[in-house]
């Protein structure tokens, strides 16, 4: 099964890269097995595991040019916990495979360019937005152009993408941010963001952050608000602890209001509250393994969420 994957991703990008090319296709990429346990105040539990594939080639077309394609693959014993998009493959699909990623990117020494198909986050902890690398399969991602470089001391991100989407609601999300580390311990920046919503109007957005680092610890707070007229608020506060290069536990607070994020498509779940325990650990070269205690409420009712993830990554 891999090795037709690895075949069919190559020969989309053969297909689609010019005969002088300054290097061959590289593949890189990872597989991963989940397990996952969420429980809800008056909902049964659900436990399930997710066996996951990623495959990416890059082509390399000279003079800072590439081209990229990735291809997803995900299978979940329970279609609900799965990182792929529901309305697109259905509620009871346990399996799925796409092309789900390509475009074109360009370097140089001071600034990277990417256009096509992509994951996106906007705030420095995805609080105002999140299509994760994550995701799996079709209208999972964005399409756009994202760009990062320096400007004098300033370091800069922008994006402007339109969503994929299953149907025709296509919204359109624009984002810039500006980077500022006044020293090597501290850092902060301010982001803007618009979201046009062609179901439920338009909004503006802003962020501000923060991280400092001493030592083994290191601590990044945000604080984001829309033009929203209630529920606009969100934040997000994290503490990082690395015991050795191996080793970092990490304990994160959040909240996120209704109305704050684009779309309700923060990394953290809209309308709730709550505490990440987390504890990643490289287990070799190749191979790490990362577990997850989510402990959240429901801002409008209080009714308690829980999850327990752990999740063991191959890469290659």
């Amino acid at each position: 099964m891999k090795q037709r994957i690895t075949v069919l991703l190559l020969a989309g990008l053969t297909a689609a890269t010019p005969a002088y090319a300054a290097e061959p296709v590289t593949v890189s990429g990872d597989v991963s097995v989940k397990y996952e346990h969420d429980k809800a105040d008056g909902e049964p539990s659900v436990s399930g595991g997710l066996y996951t594939l990623r495959l990416k080639g890059e082509a390399d077309l000279g003079a800072g040019w590439g081209l990229y394609a990735r291809l997803g693959a995900q299978y979940a014993t329970k279609p609900l916990q799965a990182d792929y998009n529901l309305d697109a493959y259905g509620e009871s699909e346990k399996s799925v495979a796409a092309l789900d990623q390509f475009g074109l990117t360009y370097k140089n020494e001071h600034s990277e360019y990417k256009l096509g198909r992509q994951e996106l986050g906007v705030g420095t902890t995805a609080l105002l937005y999140s299509r994760a690398d994550s995701n799996i399969g079709k209208h999972a991602f964005v399409d756009g152009l994202t760009a990062s470089g320096k400007v004098g001391a300033t370091d800069l991100t922008a994006a402007i993408a339109r969503e994929d989407n299953d149907g025709s609601q296509d919204n359109k999300v624009y984002a810039i941010r500006g980077g500022f580390r006044p020293n090597d311990s501290f850092n902060w920046g301010v982001t803007l963001g618009r979201y046009d919503d062609n179901a439920n109007g338009d909004s503006n957005h802003w962020a501000v952050d923060g991280t400092y680092k001493q030592g083994k610890h290191s601590w990044t707070a945000e604080f984001a608000k829309s033009n929203r007229g209630s529920e606009n608020r969100a934040y997000a506060a994290s503490w990082n602890y690395g015991f050795n290069d191996k080793t970092t536990a990490y304990v994160t607070a959040f909240q996120v209001e209704t109305n704050a994020d684009m779309g309700q498509q923060s990394d953290f779940d809209n309308g709730n509250r709550g505490v990440h325990y987390g504890l990643t650990h490289q287990l070799g070269k190749a191979d790490s393994l990362e577990v997850t205690y989510k402990d959240q409420k429901v801002i409008s009712n209080g009714q308690n969420n829980a999850s327990f993830e752990a999740v063991w990554t191959h890469s290659f």
